[in-house]
């Protein structure tokens, strides 16, 4: 009415984050898409850098990585051009987050390296996502200094639950990695006793998740029953309490009550199974893996031959993506598991119990289409090859990534390659 057309905008994209947060995800993110659009054709620089920050923000706390990575290629370059250097900063650090999700951790810790040297909270956040993927690498001390760069970053005082429970999550995580379980009771302690508001579930869920693993790989040390049963209580009461209207958040959902059934010396490979499952479908390899180990982990505890059949291909994946992504210590883990239960991690180490691409659970035509991915054709070839549309051998494709846990076609090569599921074509003499 009064012609703050920037207001309205700012507003309606508030709003927009709100009713995703309440659960009317779709209508939510419409409102959100369509103040994107507005903002964008009339130039309004500023709701122009907020909803290339907010949006994809949005869709990444749903689990919709791929859709938000396309949104913030394109805040880049808007940013960039209207001359918005803070802006352009929020967008590198939430693009280091989506490409972390998917799997494309040195991609991730480049675009954190742009988002650094700009402003406070857009380091602090840069600097969390270097963190976890130092530890997920196994390099400790680095990420403690990162973790102590975004402390610093953020400061001390009053801070928002969306930087307080990733800061608390990194230290948990750190801690548990370091052996001391006390230190990461108390950090979960602390960012659970300074509340939870309403919203702040995806932050809560990689919280709860890696307590309970530090939980689970405590089980049987003497020194860490004193306050083990209150703990576990308080994962399992705080879990019951998040929502879980989208398929992350049920997948963490389902991971966390694994961890607690481990922690417990109950038989979780139904939960692990289902966590399995849940995650396969979400495009988030490391993820993936880490469930993916922990229920060849659960079949190998009192399985048959037909769970180590099944532990075995669980741990080529596994391994796999963990070490094309430079995870160590899960790599390591897997190897370790596989020496000891006597399992051939690589194909040719002993004979296939089983026909792997089986194991994986593909289709017989997905397993033509994957023969022809790791041969590197687009899908149009892809289609001409097996005769059917190019938009079925895109579905074909989406689908295949989804259960290798891979985020594209040169990892989904790359596993199949490394896990030896097609021979190579034979290469004949040619003569002149």
């Amino acid at each position: 009415m009064v012609g703050t057309a920037d207001i309205e905008l700012d507003a309606r994209l508030t709003l927009g984050g709100l009713m995703v947060d309440a659960g009317h995800i779709e209508t939510g993110l419409a409102e959100m898409y369509e103040v994107k659009e507005q903002a964008t054709a009339r130039g309004r620089s500023g709701v122009v850098a907020r909803s290339h920050v907010n949006l994809p923000s949005v869709l990444e706390g749903i689990g919709r990585s791929e859709e938000a990575l396309r949104i913030l290629r394109e805040g880049v370059d808007l940013t960039r051009r209207m001359g918005l250097l803070e802006s352009e900063a929020w967008v590198w650090g939430n693009l280091a987050e989506s490409l972390l999700s998917l799997g494309r951790w040195d991609e991730a810790l480049e675009a954190a390296a742009r988002a650094s040297g700009r402003a406070a909270q857009p380091r602090g956040g840069a600097c969390l996502k270097t963190a976890w993927i130092a530890l997920a690498r196994g390099e400790l001390a680095e990420a403690a200094r990162q973790l102590a760069e975004a402390r610093t970053a953020y400061g001390t005082h009053d801070l928002m639950p969306q930087y307080r429970l990733p800061l608390a999550a990194t230290a948990v995580g750190i801690a548990a990695a370091e052996g001391r379980l006390a230190d990461a009771r108390a950090e979960l302690a602390r960012a659970l006793d300074a509340g939870l508001p309403p919203g702040t579930q995806r932050y809560v869920w990689p919280l709860l998740v890696l307590a309970a693993e530090a939980e689970a790989d405590a089980r049987g040390v003497p020194d860490a029953r004193e306050g083990r049963a209150e703990t576990l209580d308080r994962l399992r009461g705080t879990a019951k309490s998040l929502t879980t209207g989208v398929p992350l958040w049920q997948a963490h959902d389902q991971w966390v009550r694994a961890e607690l059934g481990r922690a417990e010396g109950l038989d979780t490979r139904d939960d692990w199974s289902e966590a399995v499952t849940a995650f396969e479908a979400l495009g988030r390899p490391y993820e993936l893996a880490r469930v993916r180990f922990r229920l060849a982990e659960s079949l190998l505890t009192d399985g048959g031959d037909g769970d180590r059949d099944r532990a075995t291909e669980l741990l080529r994946l596994c391994h796999a993506v963990a070490v094309h992504l430079g995870a160590r210590p899960l790599a390591d883990a897997a190897g370790r598991l596989a020496q000891r239960a006597r399992l051939p991690l690589h194909p040719g180490d002993g004979a296939r119990a089983a026909d792997p691409v089986e194991a994986l659970g593909l289709t017989g035509r997905e397993r033509d289409v994957l023969r022809l991915v790791a041969d590197g054709h687009t899908n149009r070839r892809i289609a001409e090859e097996l005769f059917i549309s190019p938009k079925t051998a895109s579905v074909h494709v989406s689908n295949i990534l989804a259960k290798l846990g891979v985020a594209g076609r040169g990892e989904a090569a790359a596993v199949a390659h490394r896990l030896g599921l097609f021979r190579p074509a034979p290469q004949h003499d040619r003569t002149i």
